[in-house]
């Protein structure tokens, strides 16, 4: 093989590998979402059935919302129990920031929250522990 037909297949290949690979943006995945660089703390975690021994609730609502604020996001969880919120803006304290889970039947007993870095804007581990409600007892 001589070096002409060399690089000329090695020009070839690295064509069809620019040709197939996705685009990238400089600074960000897109045009339609923000920068590392401008979003705030992530919340993510999982929602757990506490009388079935921790299993994955899915479906669960799940809302992040402000302290003193009027704002709130809702999601549902997905087929293994797990959230995440992204897109908080960075002046948002992470302290400020409430999650609360709600499943029928069952009522929030309690979350775990662990951040886990001291970083700051680094993610927080928020899981919400579900209990089934008891049923009302039956008026006099």
């Amino acid at each position: 093989m001589t070096r002409a037909s060399l690089s000329a297949r090695l020009a070839a290949s690295v064509a069809i590998l620019l040709a197939i690979m996705p685009v990238a943006w400089a600074g960000g995945s897109g045009l339609d979402e923000p920068d590392d660089a401008d979003v705030g703390t992530p919340f993510f975690g999982i929602v757990k059935d506490l009388d079935n021994r921790g299993r994955a609730m899915p479906d669960a609502k799940v809302t992040a919302s402000l302290k003193g604020g009027n704002t709130s996001f809702v999601m549902r969880a997905d087929a293994q129990g797990h959230f995440k919120f992204t897109g908080f803006a960075k002046d948002v304290d992470p302290n400020a920031v409430e999650i609360a889970c709600s499943v029928d039947g069952y009522k929030l007993e309690r979350t775990v929250r662990r951040k886990l870095s001291n970083d700051p804007g680094a993610p927080v581990e928020v899981d919400c522990l579900m209990a089934k409600q008891q049923a009302a007892p039956p008026p006099k």
